[in-house]
């Protein structure tokens, strides 16, 4: 999710240089976790085509990490070759709804210090009526918000005490001989980070008990 920007005329936007280059990461008010949310800039150099996001500049990138709203996959028939119903319910826990809010702010925040001042025209997106309370920005933010394509926890790893644990603390998956699971889905909840190098140590950890089991 992105609050978008249309960047000064004469501010220079290399076509050349790297799109993303830094990123904050920082902890949304509260006492749950550390850590749980990014906001990383990125350039837009050329136009994006038509409508209203022509003219973006800059994009400030949202990102909630351990989500508390769950999605679920159903299945709709003992058929394998017919597609489940994918209900993902984003930003249905109030939470998460609560700490993007949050990273909007901050964002608008920060471009009224002084290094923005020649660099930011104008916002493009949310505009002022959608910044008027928290019910308005709540509903530009189910509007707008997508996933980065992190998508895990489908099959969780848990002790045999727990009912809703499809594999065990070796990734095998119980009342399946010879099977195991090595990816994200594995994850017993989502971890407040990109899961790419979480999945690679998961996948070399199972690999090694593979090998030496």
């Amino acid at each position: 999710m992105a609050v978008r920007v249309k960047t000064k005329d004469d501010f220079p936007l290399d076509p050349d240089a790297p799109r993303l280059q830094t990123a904050l990461r920082y902890a949304a008010t509260g006492p749950e976790h550390r850590n749980d949310m990014q906001i990383f800039p990125s350039s837009f150099s050329t136009p994006l085509g038509g409508g209203p996001l022509a003219e973006e500049g800059i994009r400030f990138t949202r990102v909630a990490e351990l989500a508390q709203s769950a999605g679920e996959l159903p299945l709709n028939s003992n058929d394998p070759h017919e597609q489940m119903f994918i209900n993902c319910r984003y930003l249905e826990h109030p939470r998460d709804r609560e700490r993007l809010r949050e990273g909007v702010r901050i964002i608008l925040d920060m471009m009224e210090h002084e290094p923005f001042n020649g660099i930011v025209e104008e916002l493009i997106s949310p505009m002022e009526a959608h910044l008027a309370s928290d019910e308005t920005l709540d509903r530009w933010l189910l509007e707008n918000v997508w996933i980065g394509q992190h998508l895990s926890g489908t099959c969780k790893m848990g002790s045999d005490s727990d009912e809703m644990a499809v594999v065990d603390q070796y990734g095998r998956v119980r009342g399946v001989q010879g099977l195991r699971v090595a990816d994200a889905s594995i994850m017993p909840d989502c971890i407040r980070a990109n899961t790419n190098r979480t999945t690679i140590m998961i996948g070399e950890r199972v690999a090694n008990w593979i090998i030496n089991h």
